[in-house]
């Protein structure tokens, strides 16, 4: 009598749905595991593309694989006839678009068996088209926690308790007998909650390894999560079937409980709603939802959790970002309105500023083609500051950016900017930046010395010294500010090639409160076609014009506060950055020019007759240049 084929120790359940450009890359991860003893249900869910062709060729004759095709049931179904066929001891679910690392399985196997657990979980690592990623816990409020190795135990005694991690069906390796007769509910989006918080009522405890081992793609065409849909809508059915689970369950802690992780499903399905109306209605339901079920929305249990959705809740759009453009170059616009993109909060305007009529139709043709939240607004100016204050004018939000085209902001930035300067009622914010679209050239934005403290200033709001306003980077895009403060204020950009200057000096000077970001918010565009939008970078009288405006502009109040010697600071400061774009041929002439004309400008300025302090560690050509007089009178 034939013997019975010994059951695997791990079934894996991949649902197959469309995902011609990664389905390959999800199975050979699962074929590259260290431990073998698994079976793989690869489920073609009637996909349209050659996603079953190509599993197909990638599992060729290896017999842990096994491909069942169905017609289009949804994920929830494709992955319930997974768990129908089912035969290992232990089950995990593996998304047809992620990976897993090499030891993925036998480290949460492994977990399981010395421990005698019920199910495991493990850190993430969110995979971005542009091959940048980031690691996470997989544990709300603790996202750094993934890289220790660690195997630790989370009781789950209470509904707050269960609510901090993940709810994801991957990234978890779970015994059969938790699972046993559980299934996902079909026909909706956002099943993986449902499934977690079942299985979470047959346990007392969830283990977790503190290491990044599964592998999400993240910013994928067609991914559920980030689909502009009415399907989003949804959720607030999800949320109803959570809410009985939770209060029908004799597990403590459920109100509290569920008006935290109502606030962050409902921010979370916000993130990919573009489309202006669509996300206005679902602001406005989810407001409703709210006052109905009496909850408050509570997004301080973790700073992933906007609380600018907040503001939206509430009928206020928060950000206004301003784009000038001249049109020279589409390019730089799409790269900055792709940064935005990948911008998951908060809802916000792009305005893009045009001062041609070629310009404003190729901006609103991209704007209605790829960023529904954009719309191109025409003007005269032939300047980048005077076209950012006509965006001023124009802008709703409570904060604005303006940023300039070729400039790109990084993921989170603008959740950390907006949510920052919102908690600390501030005024404005100033973030580091990278000097360039790669490398590790990153610009504190203070040209600092022992007058600012950069690790005081991250700590808390805070209001500038005058010395800290004076070292203040002038940089246009890696800065917040409350739009309302720029009203009351009258703040303006200059002209010239340093247009950002007075406006930076200023709101230094005159806010109240600002805030400081450490990490890198803003990547500024170097290339010489980025540099050229605006203004003829091969003479020196553009930064001299804007240095004159400032000097100008502003007020005797607030120039007395500066440091003695401040213009001279900034004029060195100025003849750096011409310096710096001085390019071959016949460098060491242009060179020879620039100085002389630097000089006399100086000169008639007097800005030479004192050696007070330049910039920390300014070059001996710019120190000898302003200090032509004092030397003169010094060796006479």
């Amino acid at each position: 009598m034939p013997q019975p084929e010994p059951r695997p120790l791990i079934s894996v359940i991949i649902p197959v749905f469309n995902v011609g450009d990664h389905v390959a890359d999800c199975l050979r991860s699962l074929q590259a595991q260290t431990l073998n003893d698994f079976e793989a249900l690869v489920i073609d869910d009637g996909s349209t593309d050659d996603s079953a062709a190509i599993a197909q060729s990638v599992i060729g004759a290896d017999p842990r694989f096994h491909l069942i095709k169905q017609q289009n049931k949804g994920l929830s179904g494709a992955r319930n006839t997974g768990l129908d066929a089912a035969q290992g001891a232990f089950i995990a679910f593996l998304d047809s678009d992620d990976r897993l690392a090499p030891d993925y399985l036998f480290r949460l196997w492994q977990a399981l068996e010395t421990t005698g657990a019920d199910w495991v979980s493990c850190g993430i690592r969110f995979c971005f088209p542009n091959d940048q990623a980031i690691d996470h816990s997989a544990i709300h409020a603790s996202a750094a926690q993934h890289s220790s190795g660690q195997i630790k135990r989370y009781p789950q005694l209470n509904w707050e308790d269960a609510i901090q991690h993940f709810p994801s069906a991957w990234n978890k390796l779970y015994r059969r007998s938790l699972i046993e007769g559980l299934r996902f509910p079909e026909g909706t989006w956002f099943e993986d909650h449902e499934f977690y918080y079942q299985a979470l009522t047959r346990t007392d405890h969830l283990l977790h390894i503190e290491a990044p081992l599964y592998l999400q793609t993240r910013a994928r065409e067609g991914q559920i999560t980030g689909q502009d849909s009415d399907r989003v809508f949804e959720q607030f059915a999800v949320l109803d079937r959570i809410k009985h689970l939770m209060k029908t369950s004799k597990r403590p802690g459920a109100d509290a409980a569920f008006e935290k992780i109502a606030s962050r499903l409902l921010f979370e399905r916000s993130t990919a709603l573009r489309n202006r109306e669509r996300r206005a209605r679902y602001a406005s339901a989810c407001a409703a939802y709210l006052d109905k079920h009496h909850l408050t929305y509570s997004p301080d249990w973790d700073p992933h959790i906007s609380r600018a959705w907040g503001l939206e809740i509430d009928g206020t759009l928060p950000l206004s970002v301003i784009i000038p453009w001249g049109g020279k170059d589409a390019s730089l616009l799409r790269q900055s309105l792709q940064s935005l993109a990948r911008q998951g909060a908060p809802g916000r305007e792009i305005l893009i500023l045009c001062n041609s009529d070629a310009a404003f139709a190729e901006a609103q043709a991209i704007a209605e083609r790829h960023h529904s939240e954009a719309r191109a607004l025409r003007h005269s100016e032939t300047e980048l500051g005077p076209a950012c204050n006509i965006g001023l004018k124009a802008a709703q939000g409570v904060y604005v950016n303006f940023l300039v085209a070729g400039d790109i902001l990084t993921e989170m930035a603008l959740h950390d900017w907006v949510d920052g300067l919102h908690l600390a009622q501030a005024d404005f914010a100033v973030s580091v930046f990278r000097q360039g679209l790669e490398g590790e050239d990153y610009h504190s934005s203070f040209y600092q010395d022992e007058t600012v403290s950069l690790d005081s200033l991250a700590t808390a709001a805070f209001a500038f010294a005058p010395e800290a306003a004076l070292a203040l980077d002038g940089q246009i895009s890696p800065k917040l500010y409350r739009r309302a403060f720029l009203i009351e204020t009258g703040l303006q950009f200059g002209n010239g090639a340093l247009p950002g200057w007075t406006m930076a000096l200023q709101a230094a000077l005159l806010a109240k409160q600002s805030a400081y970001f450490q990490h890198s918010g803003c990547d500024i565009n170097q290339s010489s076609e980025a540099l050229a939008q605006y203004h003829d970078v091969g003479g020196f009288r553009p930064f001299l014009r804007s240095l004159d405006q400032l000097n100008r502009n502003l007020p005797p109040h607030l120039a007395e506060r500066l440091p003695k010697g401040w213009q001279r600071r900034l004029f060195g400061r100025a003849l750096r950055l011409r310096i710096a774009r001085i390019c071959p041929p016949f460098r060491t002439f242009k060179l020879a020019l620039l100085s002389a004309s630097a000089t006399w400008a100086a000169l008639r300025r007097g800005l030479t007759r004192e050696q007070t302090p330049l910039d920390p560690g300014e070059g001996r050509r710019i120190a000898t240049l302003l200090s032509v007089e004092a030397r003169l009178r010094r060796n006479s």
